[in-house]
């Protein structure tokens, strides 16, 4: 089981709160003249191998695609470069208190780097759209994406949805680009599959809670088992939440799935998680046992999202309870664990919404997602858990769900990013 809580910093999860910070002075146009690679930027790119890819990856073994792909993608393209200076220098920000001079010096650096990163991006887009058929224009592509990631991540450390969304919407257009122009041959480069697939799950996640009845979400991507971890699962919480979409829609459903068809998928998926778990090179026996005990944990909460979304065909009240006890039993010690407590979102959200009507399983739910979000950083948790808590609060009928309740609600909440 996972180890205890212990006090850590607020961002790096590795433990590591005590990162040097460069003494320079911060006199930013002098700091900055066009050749990066000064004593500040090598700070900055070493915090975001040790600190922010820690936080980012699904798990962080030794072939994390944050330092695997995105590092090497900086050292060719400035646009990528500033967009990781940028998030890395947010990053170290918080770990300071906000009135520390280097938390306020940090942030002027960050959006300095942001600003810059905006400019190379924009660049980038004008010469792809002028000549999408040059020979560089597909690195210019995944250079765009792999910045508009990043710049997704950094406004997402403040939960500010009017900036984050632009860049999703950027990524969605890339993504789009690729879709219409490239051959046979789009997902033959490792980087490609990787921030395909961060931006579709993205996407799956920010989909629970929009209700748009129009998906255009391309599921059909290659898979690659260390940079597409926990595809399967993610897949098929798509392909749920787009038929509770159609059925709310009374759209109709050409090839209706079946139930059973779906819980065979969650077990296949299952299998394969935790078949992948002796492949991957993890940092510590604790670390392949968590992931283990995580691999349990969505596969338990995919199954209770799948009966509420189909509850009109099943009677699922002894296998959601099943489940839930289980989620219950992991909550706790895994949301402390600093291998996978950044994946623990999900499942965590999940129990929270059959919380209803019991204080002790409330407790156990606000204190492992705040647990999550001091080992892992804030994100959109704050807002998950504010939502539950409301959900918890009101006087509801009986048997409403967190599906139907979140899409009654939507216009005031916007939507939550479950990750």
């Amino acid at each position: 089981m996972g180890p205890r809580c212990r006090k850590q910093g607020k961002i790096d999860r590795t433990g590591n709160t005590d990162i040097a910070v460069p003494n320079v002075d911060l006199q930013l146009p002098a700091r900055w003249p066009g050749l990066p690679f000064d004593s500040l930027t090598a700070q900055l790119l070493d915090h975001f191998d040790r600190g922010v890819a820690t936080r980012l990856a699904w798990v962080d073994d030794l072939h994390n695609p944050w330092r695997s792909v995105v590092l090497p993608l900086s050292h060719d393209s400035s646009t990528v470069r500033y967009s990781v200076l940028a998030l890395a220098s947010k990053d170290l920000a918080a770990k300071y208190p906000a009135d520390h001079h280097w938390a306020q010096s940090l942030q002027a650096i960050s959006r300095h780097n942001q600003n810059v990163a905006l400019s190379w991006l924009s660049r980038d887009l004008r010469h792809l759209l002028q000549d999408p058929t040059a020979v560089q224009s597909k690195d210019q592509a995944r250079h765009i994406l792999a910045s508009a990631l990043l710049l997704y991540n950094l406004e997402l450390l403040t939960a500010a949805a009017a900036q984050w969304r632009i860049h999703i919407q950027c990524a969605r257009e890339i993504i789009q680009w690729n879709l219409q122009t490239a051959s046979s041959a789009l997902y033959t480069n490792v980087a490609d599959v990787f921030l395909f697939y961060e931006y579709y799950y993205t996407s799956v996640y920010i989909g629970l809670t929009t209700f748009d009845p129009i998906d255009q979400l391309q599921d059909d991507f290659p898979t690659h088992d260390n940079v597409t971890i926990f595809s399967d699962f993610i897949r098929i919480m798509h392909s749920v939440t787009r038929a509770e979409r159609q059925t709310y829609t009374t759209q109709p459903i050409s090839q209706p799935v079946p139930i059973e068809s779906t819980l065979l998928d969650i077990e296949i998926a299952k299998a394969r998680m935790m078949q992948m778990s002796h492949t991957i090179k993890f940092k510590s026996d604790q670390a392949r046992q968590d992931f283990e005990c995580l691999v349990d944990m969505f596969y338990h909460a995919t199954l209770i999202y799948t009966y509420r979304v189909f509850s009109d065909s099943v009677s699922p009240d002894e296998c959601i309870q099943s489940s839930l006890d289980v989620l219950l039993e992991h909550v706790l010690p895994i949301s402390c664990s600093p291998a996978v407590a950044q994946d623990l979102v999900w499942p965590l959200f999940i129990t929270g919404t059959e919380s209803r009507g019991n204080l002790q399983m409330q407790n156990i739910v606000e204190t492992a997602m705040m647990n999550v979000i001091r080992m892992s950083g804030n994100l959109d948790r704050s807002r998950v858990l504010s939502f539950l808590k409301t959900f918890w609060s009101l006087d509801l009928e009986p048997g409403t769900t967190w599906i139907q309740y979140a899409r009654d609600r939507c216009i005031d909440f916007s939507f939550l990013v479950i990750l």
